[in-house]
């Protein structure tokens, strides 16, 4: 890389925290759209829940919490990464209605303020995951009032209506679900502050070990790709080949079965060709462009995919929750170390 290049790119963004901006870019971009796209109830806990982590995880490394002398100072690292973020988000996952945008603003802003501020780290963590949480439940009444001036009460009542459409199947009153709701973000924010307001010590004590499996990992993929790629690329044409088939002979007697062929050929391409669009891209721009943040996170999203993939595939046999949540962290502890991985394949 140009040297002048390299030292404009690291004015933008801290080397330090890159592996985490580009996970959280990663979990924004496909998990949010996934989400958005279904319109799944309670995605708002999913997607605060996860930037809440990414953020609180950034703020340990800026802060120096990963160091033996923490340094409690405001960083505009924080408010870049959110802006580099959004910035992804918008291009990879352009269904995200407005309000993703300006709960990640929200949630980027009040991070930079309760991080530098709180001596604490544990505190701060805590304190920030619950108002980040507790202002996603309370989202749709806070925009509509506050940006789009909508009467206050009115929103309220549109608000309610809307909880006891999408949960009065509960056995609960209105007012039980209104509060059930709430109590259940602020219950979530709390849980997730307090998990990771730990966090920079168990990625003192967890992350050697991920970063040599992952390593070895790495290298026996490797090892498996140097073979020749043909017997891998005949599977996938054997499977594409049945499907059309299929469809040839079942299309004009079942409608199911047609979308679901739709669908297999849709996910194959989709899994197959992103990548490879994504790095086409990259490189037909110029030079200069080419270097820029938002295409960088957008060139690192297949390393992101292997990373969770392998964190993924690290905790089988786990019950799902339990195993997303440590596939999670262990993904954010791996990103955090890309340095050291990047040493240690070399």
């Amino acid at each position: 890389m140009n040297p002048a290049v390299e030292k404009k790119y690291v004015s933008q963004l801290n080397p330090a925290i890159w592996g985490l901006v580009a996970f959280w870019a990663f979990v924004e971009s496909f998990l949010g759209g996934i989400l958005h796209a279904l319109q799944v109830p309670l995605r708002g806990i999913v997607l605060a829940g996860a930037a809440t982590a990414c953020l609180t995880a950034i703020a340990a490394v800026t802060r120096g919490y990963l160091d033996k002398k923490p340094i409690r100072t405001f960083s505009i690292d924080l408010l870049n990464a959110t802006l580099a973020v959004m910035a992804v988000k918008l291009i990879l996952s352009p269904q995200s209605p407005l309000t993703a945008y300006v709960a990640m603003l929200f949630q980027g802003a009040v991070a930079y303020l309760l991080f530098g501020w709180i001596p604490s780290f544990r505190l701060a963590a805590i304190v920030f995951s619950v108002l980040a949480l507790v202002e996603t439940a309370l989202q749709k009444v806070l925009v509509l009032y506050l940006f789009f001036g909508a009467d206050f009460w009115t929103t309220v009542s549109d608000w309610v209506n809307d909880l006891h459409v999408q949960f009065g199947f509960l056995p609960l009153g209105l007012r039980g679900i209104v509060w059930g709701y709430l109590l259940l973000y602020f219950l979530v924010g709390l849980a997730i502050g307090y998990w990771f307001g730990f966090w920079p010590d168990r990625i003192k004590n967890k992350k050697d070990s991920l970063v040599l499996a992952y390593r070895q990992e790495m290298d026996n993929t490797l090892a498996v790709r140097s073979t020749p790629k043909r017997h891998r690329y005949r599977y996938w044409l054997f499977l594409l080949l049945v499907a059309f088939i299929v469809s040839l002979y079942v299309l004009p007697y079942s409608l199911l079965m047609a979308t679901l062929v739709r669908v297999l050929i849709f996910s194959l391409a989709v899994y197959f060709l992103t990548p490879l669009l994504l790095r086409w891209l990259t490189r037909l721009l110029s030079a200069k462009i080419q270097q820029s943040i938002t295409l960088r996170l957008i060139d690192s999203m297949q390393e992101q995919r292997l990373i969770f993939y392998f964190c993924w595939q690290r905790f089988t046999g786990k019950r799902l929750l339990l195993r997303l949540l440590l596939a999670f962290e262990a993904a954010l502890i791996l990103s955090a170390s890309r340095e050291d991985m990047a040493r240690s394949s070399t």
